[in-house]
């Protein structure tokens, strides 16, 4: 993980609103550094303190620190890293993902029902359920590229299940994405592509789409395909650093 943060720093896949957290925790160590204050340890990142307590090893690595720090709130990402900075910013990635899915995590070890329903048929749906939610369509004839994406109406914080349906003869993207996926097939006739891999499928098959793998279905039927894709997109969509949508489709949802 120790050159984790400087990707996606390099690669601006940060939220302002995160920039702009990493900076203020920087600000505050960079001031410690300098003697202007003192830096209180309950009160930054415990990656911050990580970096305050290296920085006071010797005059050498506080300079390091404060030149690296000073880099990063001006945007100056061009400089090279030590390897001892590098293996310090790993710890403000696990910050930075803590801040995104650290909710989830003290949800799932809190041990108690996230159940809010009020009548039994929140908890029911299918695929002709009217609460089906349009949730991204693509057409393009000269691609052969028809089909739809509906989202079931559950109040769901990790899974992510979504009905997929594809015209007659026609295909989805060849896309790729950070969340696993399995393929539940409900009706028609198709085959699935997974990398170099080709399965025919049918209804009450199920296909595995590992994470980032090239996949496409396509409908060589004379129906509509129709699979619930059941992903874990609540987290990869949180955790994944950068712009998610726009690294698996051609078209922007």
């Amino acid at each position: 993980m120790n050159n984790l943060f400087r990707k996606a720093t390099i690669a601006q896949r940060f939220s302002e609103q995160e920039l702009n957290h990493v900076k203020s925790e920087f600000e505050l160590l960079r001031q410690a550094l300098l003697g202007r204050h003192a830096l209180n340890p309950l009160g930054v990142w415990s990656s911050v303190s990580s970096f305050y307590l290296y920085a006071l090893g010797s005059e050498d690595q506080k300079n390091d620190v404060i030149d690296f720090v000073e880099s990063f709130i001006n945007d100056d990402y061009t400089r090279a890293w030590s390897e001892s900075i590098q293996q310090l910013t790993a710890h403000v990635y696990a910050d930075l993902q803590m801040l995104r899915i650290g909710g989830l995590i003290e949800k799932i070890n809190d041990q108690k029902s996230l159940t809010d329903a009020e009548h039994a048929h929140e908890l029911f749906s299918s695929i002709q359920d009217s609460r089906l939610t349009g949730l991204y369509e693509n057409r393009i004839e000269e691609l052969n590229i028809d089909f739809t994406v509906n989202i079931l109406p559950f109040k769901m914080e990790v899974l992510d299940p979504r009905i997929v349906r594809i015209k007659s003869g026609k295909t989805n993207e060849m896309h790729r994405h950070a969340h696993e996926t399995v393929f539940i097939f409900l009706e028609g006739e198709g085959k699935v592509i997974v990398d170099q891999f080709e399965n025919v499928v049918k209804p009450g098959d199920f296909a595995f789409i590992p994470r980032w793998s090239n996949h496409q279905s396509i409908n060589t039927g004379s129906e509509d395909l129709v699979f619930l894709a059941m992903a874990d997109f609540g987290l990869t969509g949180k955790s994944f650093m950068g712009n998610y949508l726009k690294t698996t489709r051609l078209k922007e949802q």
